[in-house]
């Protein structure tokens, strides 16, 4: 009898060692599962959180350009202005120029008058050509006027 219980003890002991070596490798078998979840899942999250950022990236990217490609048309808009402006300026002063040149043309015309006096008097095509030469003068200044008007309402447009 003794036999039997020795070789009854090896066969349970072996069971038991099996059922011991499955409990572990399931263990392991989870365990690795679980390990390999959350490896998976922090890949997912990386690579979800790098298209992200990327698509982010791209728009910036896209708004630099835009911001880029406004820039530069402000700033010719800016010259363009600039140079308008100077145009203006400079058209003004030339219509100014002429003004001064008629007032004092009207004002020699004026004075010639009063220099001939009675001469004049006599004359009447004389001072009918004096009178038309001051009529075309006055009408000249005055468009010089209107001009100039213009040029500062042009000017305060800018």
């Amino acid at each position: 009898m003794n036999e039997a219980f020795y070789e009854i003890e090896p066969r349970t002991e072996r069971t038991h060692s099996k059922r011991l070596a499955k409990r572990l490798s399931k263990k392991a078998v989870v365990r690795a599962a679980i390990a390999a979840l959350w490896v998976s899942l922090a890949a997912g999250v990386f690579i979800l959180a790098y298209v992200y950022v990327g698509g982010i990236q791209k728009q910036l990217d896209r708004i630099h350009q835009t911001n880029q490609t406004n820039t530069a048309e402000l700033n010719r808009k800016l010259s363009e202005l600039e140079t308008a402006l100077q145009s203006n300026a400079d058209q003004a002063k030339a219509v100014q120029q002429q003004f001064a040149a008629v007032q004092s043309e009207l004002n020699a015309v004026k004075e010639e008058m009063s220099l001939a006096g009675d001469s004049l008097s006599s004359t009447a095509q004389t001072k009918q050509a004096l009178n038309d030469r001051i009529t075309e003068l006055s009408k000249e200044l005055e468009e010089l006027r209107k001009s100039i008007k213009k040029l500062e309402e042009a000017a305060r447009v800018y």
